[in-house]
Parts: structure tokens; sequence; C-alpha cells
């Protein structure tokens, strides 16, 4: 236990709730706007391409920006970081809500961004500095909860809103949530921070980062709309790249790093963090494609598979703090193992279903997919920040919430890559809604057949790397 350990149960209490608050406002408003973006295309009188970037711009600016805050929350304390976040995302929503045009909404979802990045790169480390270790596991649990909680519930707030207010309202609804979440930081967040051997940022490698990321996920979101070969998606790679080298070579040579390279020289630091990656893709690509199987393959109404949707989720929720719990007394190693390797079954059951496949038979699917997963979460999270110094927690908690995020791009890029070469004359997403569908329903089947099978072998591929974790004297 180190000298910044909360001990007071009540205080812990707080500081988790406020950073559960912190993962769900901002999940919640990677999901919220979804669903409101007909409305608002209609409301400035856009096209859904442009309206579109509402969503994406906000979440290349989320992830982009994450190492840079995980970073400036070591050098400043979490406390002030932490709660300025708060404030950044709150004026951000509220100028969303006021905005009277497009553009304007757009460039003010980047200040929104920019607050929730702050809140996703230090709410894990907050968690992991100021908590016991013994109830590690299980806060990281209840935190991994309350994001899913975020992404599940988006979809279903945003239209209760929008149909009962307008859409200004899905934005409007962070301001009080936000201002009482900076009311308890500030009484419950302990002023006193680790000691940091070099207070210095890294702007320049902040800016490096920031260019690289966000040219390589533009790229990654927008290869299969605007053509893989195409200049823009072409250019935005060899940039990328550009970036990435100059920054690496930055950094091996700065004596300030933003991104700290002997975090990766632990071991089980980076086979815990390798092994995220690739459940956030099998996380990302299912939750993907699933609502293509159950609306046009399976024909199901858009409620009744909005429903079925929630199930793994709705699953997770409890598990997560059960296996975070499980985690503090027998450590991680082998729950994240186990919980991949039959995360496997899931998606064999995946790859077996066709379009009169029975509901009963999906549920459990989804059930047995969600309560896998939710082995896996919280004891990867106790395991990863566990294996950083409490110094460089918030480098740590960056580049965890960064390399999932990352996942989850390329999941839902590999598993549309996968299923669209399936299918006859290469048809891509593009070509298929629940309205029209190129292809019938039965050759789809084996677009998502082949999608599932590869779901297989990422999570083989998850609980190798989870086994790989070195064993310590008393768990793990």
């Amino acid at each position: 236990m180190n000298e910044l350990t909360v001990t007071d149960t009540s205080q812990q209490r707080w500081i988790l709730i406020c950073a559960a608050a912190a993962i769900f406002m901002s999940n919640l408003d990677i999901s919220i706007v979804n669903i409101s973006l007909p409305v608002i295309s209609r409301h400035f009188n856009v096209g859904i391409g442009i309206v579109s970037r509402v969503v994406l711009v906000y979440f290349l600016i989320l992830i982009s920006f994450l190492l840079g805050f995980g970073k400036l929350g070591d050098i400043k304390g979490f406390r002030k970081v932490f709660i300025a976040g708060f404030i950044v995302f709150i004026i951000g929503s509220f100028l969303c809500g006021i905005s009277s045009s497009i553009h304007m909404l757009i460039a003010f979802r980047v200040i929104q961004a920019i607050g929730g990045s702050i809140l996703t790169a230090l709410a894990p480390a907050i968690v992991s500095v100021l908590l016991p270790p013994d109830i590690r596991g299980r806060s990281l649990g209840i935190v991994g909860t309350s994001g899913a909680l975020g992404i599940t519930l988006g979809p279903a707030v945003g239209g209760f809103i929008t149909a009962s207010l307008s859409w200004h309202w899905i934005f409007f609804i962070n301001i009080p949530l936000g201002i009482i979440a900076i009311m308890i930081g500030s009484r419950v967040l302990p002023k006193k921070m680790a000691h940091t051997a070099d207070s210095r940022f890294d702007m320049i490698g902040a800016v490096l980062i920031f260019f690289a990321l966000m040219t390589f996920l533009y790229a990654m979101n927008m290869g299969q709309e605007q053509g893989w070969m195409s200049l823009v998606i072409l250019s935005s790679f060899f940039f990328s790249i550009v970036f990435f080298t100059v920054f690496f070579i930055r950094e091996k040579r700065i004596l300030y790093p933003i991104l700290d390279m002997d975090l990766f020289r632990n071991w089980n630091f980076s086979m815990g963090t390798l092994a995220s990656f690739f459940v956030l893709m099998v996380l990302n690509g299912t939750v993907f494609l699933f609502p293509f199987y159950l609306e046009i393959a399976r024909e199901l109404g858009i409620d009744k598979a909005g429903l079925i949707l929630i199930i793994p989720s709705a699953v997770m929720i409890f598990m997560g703090p059960a296996a975070g719990s499980i985690s503090d007394k027998i450590g991680s190693r082998w729950l994240c193992a186990l919980g991949m390797f039959l995360c496997a079954g899931a998606f064999v059951m995946f790859s077996s279903l066709h379009g009169s496949s029975s509901i009963s038979f999906i549920v459990l699917s989804l059930v047995w997919f969600g309560f896998t997963a939710g082995l896996f979460m919280a004891p990867n999270s106790s395991l990863v920040m566990g294996e950083a110094p409490q110094e460089k927690q918030g480098v740590a908690s960056g580049v965890m919430m960064l390399i999932r995020h990352g996942g989850g791009v390329l999941g839902i890029c590999f598993f549309e890559t996968v299923f669209s070469s399936s299918l006859p004359q290469n048809i891509s997403m593009g070509d298929i809604s629940s309205a029209h569908c190129a292809v019938s329903p039965q050759i789809l089947t084996v677009g998502f057949h082949n999608a599932f099978l590869f779901g297989v072998l990422l999570c083989f591929a998850a609980s190798l790397f989870s086994v790989m974790v070195r064993q310590h004297n008393n768990y793990q």
C-alpha cells in the first residue's frame, strides 16, 4: 500500500463513484448522438455524410489526446487535471447544445472530446493509485462496467430525450451530471500527488502523437467509404507513418518523454496490453457486425434487435465487479486466459447462426459472450495498472485506454473486411441496409460465418497473451 492510498472507506466509495461517472459520461457521448443524427441532419438541412462527422470528430479527438493527458495527470496531479476534464466536458456539452450550425456543432464536439479524453485517460489511474490493492480489481471492474453502461444506454437515452425534448438536450444532460461530479471530486480527491522525477511536459511529442493517431484513425475509419487506394486515405496513412516515426525517435532521445518506453520493458504490462488489444478487436467487431445479422439475415425489427443487443453489456455489468473481486484474491492471469478461451466458444456459436436461428439460441450465445468477456476486462485492467509504477499511473492508464480503443477501431475494420470479402463481387457494408440488400440473407450468412470464425482466432490470441503473463509469487 503506497502513501497515496485512501484508507477511509466512505472516501474510497466516493472516489470510485467519481471515476465511474467520468467513464460513464465520456462513453455515453460516444453512442448517445448516433440515434439522433437523422434529426440533426434535418434540423441543419445537411447530408448524412456531413452530420456523421459529429460522431467521428469526437471519437478521433478523444483517442488522440489520451497519451498526452495521461502524462499531464502524472505531472500536475490527478485531482487538478481530472476536475479540469469535467469542466471542459461541461463547457463543450453546453456549446454543442446551443450550436446554431452544423459546423459549430462539429467544432464544439472537439472541445467536448478533449474533456472526455481527460476523463477517459485518468479515471483508471485514479482508482489504481488511490484505492487499496486488495479492492483494485473490483473497483476497476465497476469503472469498466460504468463505461459499458454508458455505451449501452446511449442509444436508448438519446432516442428518448430527442423524442421527448429535442436533440439539444442530449448534450445538456451532461451539465448537471458533470457539476455533481465536480462537487464530489473537489471534496474527495486528495490534493497530494505522487512524486514525478521530471515535471517537464513534452509538448512537441504530444503534438506528434496527436497527428499520428488522428491521421491513422481517420484512414481506418474512412477507408471503406472513400476507398482504400484513394489519395486522401493513402496520404493519411503516409503522414501517419511519418508522424509515428518522428515521435518514436524523439521519445527515445528526450529526457522527459510523453510515452515512457520503460513501461513496455515490463513483460506483464506488455502482454496484458496486447491481450486487451485483441479483446477490444473482438468486442467492437462484434458490436459493429451483429446488428446487421439481426436486422438483415435474421430479419428482426430494429426495436427487437436493439433489445437483444443490450444483452452482452448487461451481462458484463454484473460480471465486471465479480470478476474483479475474484482477481483481487487469486490474481488476473488465469481468469483472463480462461475468459477468452471460453469466449472462443461464443464465436463458434455465432458462426453457426443463420436466417432461421431461434431467438433463444441467439440470446444464449450473447449471454455466453458477455459472461466470458466480463471474466477478462476487470482482471486485465487490474493486471496492467498493477504493473505500472505509482508515478507513471497516468501514462499507463493512457496507454491502456489508447491500445484498447485502437484495437476497437481495427476490430471494426477487420470484421468488416472479412465479411465483405466473403460476399459475391466483394459487396461492401455500404451496399447493405435493413431496407434494401443486394444479396439474399442466405448468402450474407457466409460473410457472418467467416467473420465470426475470425473472432475465434482473436479470442485464442488474447488467451495466449494472457497465459504468457509471468506468475508472481503471490498470484497472477
